[in-house]
């Protein structure tokens, strides 16, 4: 039966409540890491609720746009099998938006969410979706994070190294290793869309290969620059370091039974990142 209230929990299931978290936590480390985000902390706790219903629109859109690649892969996702419905879900995604705008507005940073909004159409919505690009997906999956960083340290309006060195590398390591590692789970839909990924364009053990290097550079970058430009930061660059040390190992395996792992790890590896950035400061700030 499809009432207000199952479209609402669909939905939110739909926006694949994991991802919801990190995008949130993303933001909240943006605005903490500014040491702002104490005196403005109203206009932070509205923005963040503000940002989750823009990411939870722009993932939903995401899976109305993606039922044929998601059915290909074996999804279970809410609107590929058929739980919630493309039209409910759209009036819902409809509804998101607009909330994220509105509440936006009062933090002073519904330009940052339309933005924001605009970066997941692009990605999913016709006539060109970026979805359908290789490079196209790796540049918006990265402006997405930037654009979430960014919107965190407007909310709590301040600046500061650490701010922009965790954004730059985070957002380096959703669209450089993060977008790779879902594309190798995701040929057969994928190939089965029309997509043109690297991973079907070039075959998932050299697409591997790369993600595995590029993990590794991105972590070492992160140290490198934390030690030079930002010092708090070097406990979670180290964490960050260690999950791509697994998540190369994974992608070695990658043509054996368990091709899910290296996003795994990439998943695993952002959380426990943010975690350790959120255990530091509380440290710092108490010492």
């Amino acid at each position: 039966m499809d009432t207000a209230g199952h479209t609402v929990i669909m939905g939110l299931l739909e926006s694949r409540p994991l991802v919801q978290v990190m995008f949130l936590s993303r933001f909240l480390a943006g605005a903490a890491l500014t040491g702002c985000a104490g005196a403005h902390l109203v206009s932070v706790a509205t923005g963040a609720v503000a940002w989750f219903a823009a990411a939870v629109a722009v993932y939903v859109v995401n899976g109305i746009m993606d039922v044929a690649e998601d059915r290909g892969n074996g999804s279970r996702r809410p609107i590929a099998s058929g739980r919630l419905p493309r039209a409910s879900a759209a009036i819902f995604t409809g509804c998101a938006a607009a909330l994220a705008l509105a509440i936006g507005a009062t933090a002073g940073i519904a330009v940052d969410a339309l933005f924001f909004l605009g970066l997941g159409y692009l990605y999913s919505g016709p006539p060109r979706p970026a979805k359908r690009s290789g490079v196209a997906t790796c540049l918006v999956i990265a402006a997405l994070g930037l654009a979430t960083f960014w919107a965190g340290m407007r909310a709590a309006q301040g600046n500061s190294a650490a701010a922009v060195v965790f954004g730059l590398v985070m957002s380096g390591w959703m669209g450089l290793v993060g977008a790779l590692a879902k594309d190798i789970t995701d040929v057969p839909g994928d190939a089965l869309a029309g997509r043109h990924t690297f991973a079907v364009r070039y075959g998932i053990v050299p697409v591997a290969r790369y993600t595995a290097g590029l993990a590794v550079a991105v972590a070492v970058a992160g140290v490198t620059m934390a030690a030079l430009a930002a010092p708090v930061l070097l406990p979670s660059m180290l964490v960050l370091t260690v999950g791509a040390c697994r998540l190369a190992g994974d992608c070695r395996s990658v043509a054996g039974e368990t091709p899910r792992n290296p996003y795994r790890s990439f998943m695993a590896s952002q959380y426990a990142t943010i975690t350790t950035l959120g255990i530091t400061l509380l440290v710092h700030n108490a010492i």
